[in-house]
């Protein structure tokens, strides 16, 4: 599922048997922190036993919103995925977490979309 706030932030959910993916681009402001925040309410109770990998590789930038919402999703015990040296200190930043254990989590295998919208927007 592709959701396009603005032309600087994108954001795909991806269902796999294993693990549910939010793959995060652009700049993550206070309404993209918000709209993320009302998709994980909406596909968290799909999760089931899955797990959670929030793909934060291609973020540009994150203000207050944004970091308070990686907080929590660390706390729920995401695994994040940082595969640039920026996102990896900017996540390591926010976290806590090690370069050492993103690393780890960027080797996890992807999962086939649920769903991907060429053009335009759309609510989850």
């Amino acid at each position: 599922m592709q959701q396009t706030i603005n032309e600087n932030f994108r954001y795909y959910v991806h269902a796999g048997a294993t693990a549910l993916r939010f793959e995060i681009a652009g700049r993550v402001s206070d309404v993209g922190a918000k709209e993320l925040q009302q998709a994980w309410r909406t596909v968290s109770s799909a999760i089931g036993n899955r797990s959670l990998i929030v793909d934060l590789t291609y973020v540009t930038s994150i203000d207050v919103a944004g970091q308070n919402l990686v907080r929590a999703w660390h706390d729920r015990c995401a695994r994040f995925v940082a595969k640039s040296p920026q996102t990896r200190a900017l996540i390591q930043s926010i976290t806590g977490q090690s370069i050492g254990e993103l690393s780890a989590a960027a080797r996890h295998l992807t999962w086939l979309p649920v769903q991907v919208a060429a053009f335009g927007s759309f609510r989850l």
